[in-house]
């Protein structure tokens, strides 16, 4: 054989190595659980473990949003967990690919966040939390990928929805879990915000997870209709905002350490709004 092919040869099959670390080519095409057993196995937490109401004796409160660590190295995330327990938001949210999937990476993106007594996180999974039967990990260490909870001040309540679309679908049993909500409940707060990881609203084609195109036209017809304010998610590791009709869709840049520009979003809810904007590490 020709010494430049395989060299070439050797070339190939260590960046196919590397990438395997990354990607996993089975889970990449298909996760190991369903939507909908991951559902149903956040649902039987849930019923175990209720969230409580957070309440805010100021008529304004901040909410920060990190998405996209892929840990890991955890620099970054460092960085920005110093300057969240430093201001105090009233929640943050971490919308997915917290990890790599591998169990290590998930030790320590664990071993890195303070206590829930000291900051409220709230998180969800992404695709590459799922890879190398990543779900397992995911479960052990957060316990549910679906979920509500509320935020009262002296003027009003909010609503928060945590979503799982890490595979790239909700699923038949969250997707109706998420209409009874809107249906039953919507009407008795203020605004809605959901949290996601793949993003609804794409400037580029790409290629893991995109949403069925059904899918979504049903959640923005839902959406649409019980006046959803916003959607935040991750997954494009570029941020860019988006309107369509009453949503304002917000997605995030990555915070991992590869990436150029890391930045978290800032929330800021009044009476009179949602203010946001992209904070910079």
């Amino acid at each position: 054989m020709d010494s430049r092919i395989w060299k070439l040869s050797l070339c190939c099959l260590g960046l196919c190595l590397h990438a395997c670390q990354l990607f996993e080519p089975r889970g990449f095409i298909v996760s190991y659980e369903t939507a909908d057993q991951r559902f149903e196995q956040s649902m039987n937490w849930n019923d175990q473990h209720p969230l409580a109401t957070l309440t805010s004796t100021e008529s304004e409160y901040d909410l920060y949003a990190i998405s996209d660590i892929h840990v890991g190295g955890t620099t970054n995330l460092d960085l920005f967990l110093d300057q969240a327990l430093l201001r105090q938001p009233m929640a943050v949210f971490m919308a997915g690919d917290l990890t790599t999937g591998h169990t290590e990476d998930y030790q320590r993106f664990y071993a890195a966040l303070p206590s829930q007594d000291s900051l409220n996180l709230f998180p969800v999974p992404g695709n590459h939390d799922l890879y190398f039967e990543g779900w397992k990990q995911y479960q052990q260490l957060f316990g549910s990928s679906v979920y509500s909870f509320s935020i009262k001040t002296p003027e009003a309540s909010d609503l928060y929805i945590c979503l799982d679309n890490s595979g790239g679908s909700l699923g038949a049993k969250q997707l109706e879990w998420l209409k009874q909500l809107l249906l039953n409940e919507r009407s008795l707060y203020r605004y809605c915000i959901l949290v996601n990881h793949n993003n609804w609203i794409r400037l580029r084609k790409m290629v893991a997870t995109n949403p069925y195109v059904e899918e979504l036209e049903v959640l923005l017809d839902l959406c649409l209709r019980h006046q959803v304010d916003m959607v935040i998610s991750g997954h494009d590791h570029q941020r860019h905002t988006a309107v369509f009709g009453n949503i304002r869709f917000l997605t995030l840049d990555a915070l991992s350490d590869s990436h150029p520009s890391p930045s978290y979003l800032v929330l800021n809810v009044s009476p009179d709004s949602i203010a946001y904007s992209f904070r910079d590490l």
